[in-house]
């Protein structure tokens, strides 16, 4: 039973480690999304401002501000997994100490 439990909680850990990769592979490329749009921005500003003509740059603001949100959403969820594989491995290590010492019978634990 002892080899049951232990696999629930791999289990969840082994997905929350996962959701991890995941969610800082999204931040990444939210990342490199906005240093592209922040580099077109400053191209065409210099251009913009060279020729005194700046009607075209809204479209590439509202880009970089969308940008920007998805990045701050993808820092978000980096933390809140790595919140979570905190929390699952802090739990595993937890109940396989009480197993390991004798304070629980792995088959109490669900």
């Amino acid at each position: 039973m002892r080899d049951m439990t232990y696999s629930v909680y791999a289990n969840a850990l082994r997905d929350a480690y996962r959701a991890l990769d995941e969610a800082r592979r999204a931040r990444r490329e939210a990342a490199h999304t906005l240093a592209t749009i922040r580099e077109t921005l400053d191209l065409v500003l210099e251009t913009a401002y060279q020729k005194q003509t700046f009607g075209p740059l809204n479209r590439l603001f509202d880009e970089e501000e969308a940008a920007l949100a998805a990045q701050e959403l993808a820092i978000a969820m980096v933390r809140e997994a790595e919140r979570r594989v905190s929390a699952l491995s802090t739990a595993l290590a937890f109940e396989n100490g009480r197993i390991t010492a004798g304070q629980v019978s792995p088959g109490r634990m669900h």
